[in-house]
């Protein structure tokens, strides 16, 4: 399992502000406010929700290279 699967390697991102980085070299930044675990995802993908103003960023955590901690709360 990768640094940045599984709920339990994620939970100390949650409700922070964060800066994602991807395999493809996109970033995304935002408040981490959803994980989706794998059984509830069609394909069997596990992903997180981050939100910024009104747009949420879905990212499936297998594309996850980076993740960096821009503010402890929102």
């Amino acid at each position: 399992m990768k640094s940045f699967e599984g709920f339990e390697n994620l939970k100390k991102y949650y409700k922070k502000y964060i800066r994602v980085e991807v395999e493809d070299g996109k970033i995304y930044e935002g408040v981490y406010d959803y994980y989706t675990k794998p059984g509830d995802n069609d394909p069997e993908i596990e992903s997180i929700d981050l939100t910024k103003g009104t747009r949420t960023y879905i990212i499936d955590t297998p594309t996850i290279v980076n993740i960096e901690i821009i503010k402890n709360t929102y």
